[in-house]
């Protein structure tokens, strides 16, 4: 994407009222100008992956992402010249955007990571999102240990939603990692899922 592109998406961000095209439009952004830089790509993660899996039943406030370097990431979104930064996060009024760089390594498999398209003006785009069975363990993690049960809720509209997919020997393996097997395994017998793990 040319200079003069990126500079149109950001003024297409702006005008851009629906929250979830805003989101997306923005991490085309950041990825397309990391890779002109020649740098590792962003991971989008937390609610903001919860959103694009689940779209249009969740809206995250917020765009999350992993990104190994922050004075790379800021380098580039401080050239937009319209973010500031707010303790570690990065806020724009103009663009109505708030974004957060959660941590320097992904919460699971880069292996597993989605790279999803994304078609702006007849251009076809690519933008990385955690993997399913990673987002769902996160939110299994604050269903478990924060007792969230909209996250609860959320893992089985994830697990629902993405059965065919789901690489359910790797979510066991992650699950017993991270001490949620029992949840995992409750959350699938509602589903009648239940078979899908040994």
């Amino acid at each position: 994407m040319a200079k003069n592109n990126t500079d149109a998406l950001l003024e297409r961000i702006k005008k851009e009222s629906d929250i979830f095209k805003k989101h997306v439009l923005f991490s085309v952004w950041i990825t397309e100008k990391l890779k002109e830089r020649g740098k590792n790509l962003p991971i989008i993660v937390g609610g903001s992956a919860v959103e694009i899996y689940a779209s249009p039943f969740y809206v995250s406030g917020d765009i999350d992402y992993v990104f190994p370097n922050r004075e790379e990431f800021e380098k580039v979104i401080f050239s937009s010249g319209v973010f500031k930064k707010q303790g570690k996060n990065y806020i724009s009024d103009e663009l109505g955007l708030f974004i957060e760089l959660v941590d320097y390594r992904l919460g699971g498999s880069l292996s597993k990571v989605r790279k999803i398209k994304v078609e702006i003006d007849g251009k076809e785009y690519t933008i990385n999102v955690i993997g399913i069975e990673d987002l769902i363990i996160d939110r299994l993690n604050a269903c478990v240990h924060w007792k969230s049960e909209s996250d609860c809720e959320m893992a089985k509209i994830l697990i629902e939603g993405y059965e065919k997919e789901i690489d359910f020997e790797y979510l066991l393996k992650r699950a017993k990692e991270e001490l949620l097997e029992d949840k995992l395994r409750e959350l699938l017998k509602e589903l009648k899922l239940e078979d899908k793990i040994r």
